[in-house]
């Protein structure tokens, strides 16, 4: 395991496109406090926002670039031959499983902190620190485990699927598909059960009366053990937490910490099942 594992960081310290999204999540974190700085400077009544509002914008984001990577980085351990390489020199399959898949973690672990370093650096100076620090340290913990489990499963894609390109386009249909679902929950547990109805204009001979609409239950509503159906799913998927983070919401970590580390297990359980059967050609 250490020997695969050194490879495969080596790997990493070369990978072009890791690099690619390292500064791109730098780059990103940077821009989205400049920005609003840049706009305050402009206008004296535009007011800045705070620090925990900017840093929690990534959540949704990160797990597209872990499914990209993840895909390239495994693929390339296919059409490069190194996986089979690794079989024929005595390595079994699940050694070979899991240290992809942690080298993978740790790759989109870099990522998290690509975009939390200009937070810190820039983003304290500039607006002040967190208003909430056990929060934001909370949604932190989160996110990591988050990643983890997104790359999980992105990770049986990759090392079953062994064509580069048809693996990647999986992952990446995979995350989106991921994260319609949790924002489709989200939304539908966000429509409030009564909603207050405006004014009714009716104009009759001329004269208009305005008839005054009371509240009235909110047919999108979703109640009964069909929302807690919802609440289940948009909790247990990654992408159902990162967006509930994204938008400052209040969550439970150790639950949501549960959920992602069952994710990780049974994800990794079955890949290497599955994968030890496999027949690489």
């Amino acid at each position: 395991m250490r020997n695969l594992l050194s490879a495969n960081f080596a790997k990493l310290k070369k990978d072009k496109f890791f690099w690619f999204a390292f500064l791109l999540m730098i780059l990103g974190s940077t821009v989205q406090l400049i920005a609003p700085m840049i706009e305050a400077a402009q206008d004296p009544d535009f007011k800045l926002p705070a620090l925990d509002a900017v840093f929690v914008q990534y959540y949704p984001l990160i797990g597209g670039l872990c499914a990209i990577f993840t895909g390239l980085f495994i693929g390339r351990e296919y059409s490069d031959g190194t996986m089979r390489n690794k079989i024929i020199a005595g390595h079994s399959r699940s050694v070979i499983y899991v240290s992809n898949f942690v080298v993978g973690t740790a790759a989109g672990w870099f990522l998290n902190i690509a975009w939390i370093i200009p937070m810190l650096l820039v983003g304290v100076p500039c607006l002040g620190m967190f208003s909430s620090l056990f929060t934001i340290a909370a949604y932190t913990l989160v996110s990591f485990f988050m990643t983890a489990a997104l790359t999980a499963v992105f990770t049986v894609f990759a090392i079953l699927i062994t064509n580069k390109t048809n693996s990647s386009i999986s992952i990446i249909c995979a995350f989106l598909f991921l994260l319609m679902l949790g924002s489709g929950c989200y939304n539908q547990l966000s429509e409030p059960e009564i909603i207050q109805r405006g004014d009714f204009v009716v104009e009759e001979g001329g004269n208009v009366n305005i008839e005054k609409l009371g509240p009235q239950r909110n047919p999108a509503y979703v109640g009964g053990n069909a929302r807690k159906l919802l609440t289940f799913v948009r909790d247990f998927l990654p992408t159902g937490q990162a967006i509930q983070m994204a938008n400052e919401e209040k969550i439970d970590p150790p639950i949501m910490l549960a959920y992602s580390s069952v994710i990780m297990l049974l994800s990794t359980c079955a890949g290497i099942t599955v994968f030890r059967k496999k027949d690489l050609k």
